[in-house]
C-alpha cells in the first residue's frame, strides 16, 4: 500500500495532513518566479508568492552559514540575483489583489511594512481584475 503525503498518528489512526507534495509546488514556484523575472504587469498567487519568501529565506540562511565559514561576497552575489525576481513576485502578488505595484514603495518605511504584509496575505481576485485573469 503506497501512502504519499504527510500523516500524523492519534490515537492509533493516521490523518493525511498535507496530500499536495510542497516540495514540487516550491519548486514549481520558484522557477517560475525566475522564468517571470521580467513581467511586472500580471498577477502571482498566494501560494507562489509565499512560497518564494520560503525559498528566499532558506536561501539566505544557507548564505549567511557560507559567509561564516570564511567565504565573502556569498550574499551580496545572492541579492543582486535575487533582487529582480523579489520585486517582481511582489508587484504581481499586489496586482493579483487589485493594487498598484506602486504599493511596493511602502517598503522603505517602517510601517508601511505593515498593510504591505496584510496585502500579502489577502485572497487575490477570482476573475479578471484591471491586471488581467489570474495565473
Amino acid at each position: 500500500m503506497k501512502m504519499s503525503g504527510v500523516y500524523i498518528l492519534v490515537k492509533g489512526f493516521l490523518y493525511n495532513i498535507m496530500s499536495v507534495n510542497i516540495f514540487d509546488d516550491l519548486i514549481n514556484s520558484v522557477l517560475n518566479c525566475f522564468n517571470r523575472a521580467f513581467d511586472f504587469e500580471t498577477r502571482s498567487s498566494r501560494k507562489e508568492f509565499w512560497y518564494w519568501q520560503i525559498f528566499r529565506i532558506l536561501m539566505f540562511l544557507s548564505f549567511t552559514y557560507i559567509e561564516s565559514l570564511g567565504v565573502r561576497g556569498v550574499l551580496i552575489i545572492s541579492n543582486i540575483i535575487f533582487l529582480i525576481p523579489e520585486v517582481s513576485v511582489t508587484i504581481r502578488r499586489l496586482h493579483d489583489i487589485n493594487k498598484s505595484g506602486l504599493w511596493v514603495l511602502l517598503s522603505f518605511t517602517i510601517i508601511g511594512i505593515l498593510p504591505l504584509f496584510y496585502f500579502y496575505c489577502l485572497k487575490g481576485d477570482q476573475g479578471t481584475n484591471d491586471f488581467g485573469l489570474p495565473k
